[in-house]
């Protein structure tokens, strides 16, 4: 499962390069990730693929939760990417987007922060989380 994440993510780093012209290659590839560790999605990605699943319907609904985290991620880098144009170091990039996003990127910790504490997850959890991941994404791009 490892080796397909890695090709996911080295998928979605590509499509974010191409379409960004003022950042290079490692540039994307540092915000990509850093965001991932930052916001603690691949911690999340492991508790989606961990999810049991006792029908068709979960089983898709499982893959779609993956899709979807992984489009939230390029969609976040791709957005921070687009409100920096001229600055290439993703730390930075990121301290600025947590600094002007405080109140929403706390939500989604705190959201984490009940996933950690929880023995077991549903469905339902997962499908707030990645909406409040959603909302991130939209009030990035703003």
């Amino acid at each position: 499962m490892a080796q397909l994440s890695t090709l996911f993510s080295s998928l979605d780093i590509a499509q974010v390069d191409q379409a960004d012209d003022k950042h290079d290659t490692h540039a994307v590839a540092m915000l990509y990730f850093t965001l991932g560790a930052k916001l603690e999605l691949h911690w999340f990605l492991e508790q989606i693929n961990n999810q049991a699943v006792t029908n068709h319907w979960q089983a898709l609904a499982r893959a779609s939760f993956r899709e979807e985290l992984d489009w939230q991620q390029r969609s976040l880098t791709q957005n921070l990417l687009a409100a920096n144009p001229d600055i290439q170091l993703a730390d930075q990039i990121i301290d600025t987007w947590i600094q002007n996003n405080e109140g929403a990127i706390n939500r989604w910790y705190q959201l984490m922060t009940e996933f950690k504490t929880s023995n077991s997850h549903d469905f339902a959890k997962f499908s707030v989380a990645l909406r409040e991941l959603m909302l991130l994404s939209l009030k990035s791009s703003q």
